[in-house]
């Protein structure tokens, strides 16, 4: 069986690497080597997809 994978492309932006790590996800290697954040579930990834979206609003206002 094959396993599904949840990443997002790496993102140096510090609020994003919290964002990261507050969902359970963690940084990792793609399989060409590039970094990317890696969520050990879909639900994770969306969850972290919605709180950088909740902030790039807050940076648009400002």
């Amino acid at each position: 069986m094959n396993e599904v994978i949840f990443s997002e492309p790496f993102s140096e932006h510090r609020r994003d690497q919290i964002n990261l790590v507050t969902v359970g996800g963690s940084i990792s290697f793609d399989i060409r080597g590039n970094e990317c954040f890696l969520f050990p579930t879909e639900e994770a990834r969306n969850e972290y997809l919605a709180l950088k979206s909740k902030g790039e609003e807050g940076r648009v206002g400002k």
